[in-house]
């Protein structure tokens, strides 16, 4: 189930999306957010997918809206402060930093879920900006329990943005380069990460395609184990009980890599076969492109 989150006439809405219908989606007929039920579920310890299918539903036909529709990040919580953004780099197969395997990988903070922006909201970098990194990324979902254990409620397509001019200008500038907005796709797809993931990230400026390639991640895709990346996501972040984590889990392919250059205005666009949405995102270092 690809759970979606929307605001549609100033009021907020949760569903599943059809793959076969791109045009439809399955709104929850709930007062509640889709973290509000999730919190529910773990304080009664019911599985979330029972949980829902028990919702009853109600048909949202995307090409008959009167308004615009916005975007949000699935399970977000209100309590931005409880919301965190980790990752880890040169997690690839393809990615290594040596021809030797690394005994850990590259590890980083990006901030809470003030950092996090929804499909099609448009990013403005920061100021002290030397570049732009699209990174084509699956996120993992994590909930934090009582006893502190993190519990993979899912995973979406994410956008890593990173400053890669000021990684290549200081190595040890690596997890600083990271402390960059992110994006998370429309869709979390509930359940275990999948061992193949893949899709194409492009960018386009002026509404034309000037770079784009394919990327191939998933599990089996990793230099390391979801056990080993889990435990090290544990002793980074010490979770805190009550709170949600989506967790970057590293890009093979990115255009700085083959010295393309975003500018401002550009747009980032991720796809997959698995979610009936793209990741779009205008990125600006101006307000003015948004």
């Amino acid at each position: 189930m690809n759970i979606v989150e929307f605001l549609y006439k100033n009021k907020t809405h949760f569903g599943y999306t059809d793959r076969n219908n791109p045009d439809l989606i399955h709104v929850f007929q709930t007062a509640d957010k889709f973290c509000d039920v999730l919190r529910e579920c773990f304080k009664k310890n019911d599985t979330i997918l029972k949980t829902l299918y028990s919702l009853p539903s109600k048909l949202f036909l995307l090409n008959r809206v009167d308004e615009p529709l916005i975007w949000l990040v699935p399970a977000l919580l209100e309590e931005l402060s409880s919301v965190h953004v980790f990752g880890f780099g040169y997690t690839h197969k393809n990615r290594a930093l040596n021809d030797l395997q690394a005994t850990f990988p590259e590890r980083f903070y990006k901030g809470d879920g003030s950092t996090l922006y929804a499909h099609n909201a448009c990013i403005i970098m920061p100021e002290d900006t030397h570049s732009v990194g699209e990174e084509a990324e699956l996120v993992a979902l994590y909930f934090i329990g009582k006893k502190g254990n993190p519990t993979l409620i899912g995973y979406a397509m994410g956008n890593d943005i990173s400053d890669p001019m000021m990684r290549r200008m200081d190595a040890k500038q690596f997890a600083a380069s990271k402390l960059r907005p992110s994006a998370i796709g429309a869709e979390l797809c509930l359940g275990a990460l999948p061992n193949i993931f893949k899709g194409c990230v492009s960018i386009k400026r002026n509404d034309e395609t000037v770079w784009s390639a394919d990327y191939s991640t998933g599990t089996s895709q990793l230099l390391y184990s979801m056990e080993v990346i889990t435990q090290l996501f544990v002793e980074m972040a010490a979770p805190i009980p009550g709170n949600l984590y989506y967790v970057f889990l590293g890009a093979d392919k990115h255009s700085f890599a083959d010295n393309f250059t975003v500018k401002s205005g550009d747009i980032v666009c991720i796809t997959s076969e698995t979610f009936v949405f793209p990741l779009s995102n205008q990125v600006g270092m101006e307000t003015v492109y948004c």
